[in-house]
């Protein structure tokens, strides 16, 4: 069987240009401005070219969270190795602008059952990832996984981040940067913790 053809480097550069003006739409204007008309006029080109790269809209969907996810999956990785595990994934679970396109790309997924299934695998391997590494982790910070299993602790760092950064995106009054500094101390706490024990 003969190998895939490898796409020609400027081939490349113009589907990431398109992606990035996909992704820059959904921030700015959310998920349901994301057409082939406003995709092609941000990223400066003929709507056909976006039909060549993406045959449908769902397509262009899925290729969004397929890029956003393999750095997304490595950088969880790294957080999880690093020196200050919680914090670094609280860090990289409250980024503003990874979070808010998470959000629209959840959105999206309500309506698209291609979506949802791409966010559906992807949100499994993640949180397989973080509760393997949760197991190992939460006796090291004086936590007894019986009484707040991974599982808990997994879904409330992700929870609160996506709670605090669509509040504060939207700019509802419900006091999100008091949060994210409570959360901020809280893990900091934490992993003051963690060191002193070791």
């Amino acid at each position: 069987m003969a190998e895939p053809r490898r796409r020609r480097a400027a081939t490349e550069e113009k589907l990431a240009h398109v992606l990035d003006a996909a992704e820059q739409l959904m921030l700015d204007e959310g998920y349901a401005a994301v057409t082939s008309r406003n995709v092609a006029a941000r990223a400066g080109i003929q709507p056909s070219l976006v039909h060549y790269y993406f045959a449908t809209i769902d397509d262009l969907f899925v290729a969004l969270v397929r890029r956003r996810s393999e750095r997304n999956v490595e950088r969880m990785a790294d957080a999880l190795a690093a020196p200050e595990p919680l914090a670094t994934w609280w860090r990289l679970a409250s980024d503003p602008r990874g979070t808010a396109l998470f959000v629209e790309l959840l959105a999206a997924a309500n309506h698209r059952p291609a979506l949802r299934a791409e966010v559906g695998a992807i949100a499994r391997e993640v949180r397989r990832m973080q509760m393997k590494a949760l197991d190992r982790l939460l006796p090291e910070y004086g936590i007894d996984p019986r009484e707040l299993p991974p599982v808990l602790i997994a879904a409330a760092m992700q929870g609160v981040a996506l709670g605090i950064v669509s509040d504060e995106n939207a700019g509802y009054d419900t006091r999100p940067k008091q949060a994210r500094a409570a959360m901020d101390r809280l893990v900091a706490g934490l992993e003051q913790k963690r060191r002193a024990a070791r």
